[in-house]
């Protein structure tokens, strides 16, 4: 069940339209946080009601798209809450939790994290047949590790000292 029942929300944006401040309607209305107050709002302004009814389901984003939006971020500089507006993320923290996986575990970090873990496979392959199998995997991941460290140096080079 969502935190915020809808009147609470529109409640919360009819106040703010009579002027009155984010700091006393979150008095107001108990709301923990005036931010949830100007997400609504946010929220409201570009989606209408739409914007304020929570999503039964919630949306599943691919790897490049989160990709795409780190890279947004770190190139703008742009802050958690420019770069979710920017792509139509409902919530900032999505956003932040994606960097953090990312700088904590690359790419492998952005992999949807709603799917159950799958059983290992068990390998009919002969112990030649598997040793092939992990070197080739190894040389991909090698491959893919080069290639990850260009990107980053290219998105962000370092301050080189002129002899």
């Amino acid at each position: 069940m969502a935190k915020y029942s809808l009147a609470t929300k529109l409640k919360a944006i009819d106040l703010y339209q009579n002027g009155l401040g984010t700091t006393r309607i979150a008095k107001k209305l108990k709301i923990g946080e005036r931010g949830t107050i100007l997400q609504w709002l946010y929220q409201w302004h570009h989606q209408g009601l739409t914007g304020l009814i929570r999503a039964k389901q919630l949306p599943n984003y691919s790897v490049s798209f989160k990709m795409k939006i780190i890279n947004w971020l770190v190139t703008h500089q742009a802050s958690y809450p420019e770069a979710a507006r920017h792509f139509g993320i409902a919530s900032a923290s999505t956003v932040w939790h994606w960097h953090q996986r990312y700088r904590l575990h690359g790419l492998d970090g952005l992999a949807n994290r709603r799917k159950r873990a799958q059983p290992m496979p068990q390998s009919n392959l002969t112990p030649a047949e598997e040793l092939k199998r992990l070197k080739e995997r190894n040389q991909y991941l090698e491959t893919e590790n080069a290639y990850l460290k260009k990107l980053q140096a290219v998105m962000h080079p370092t301050n080189k000292k002129h002899k």
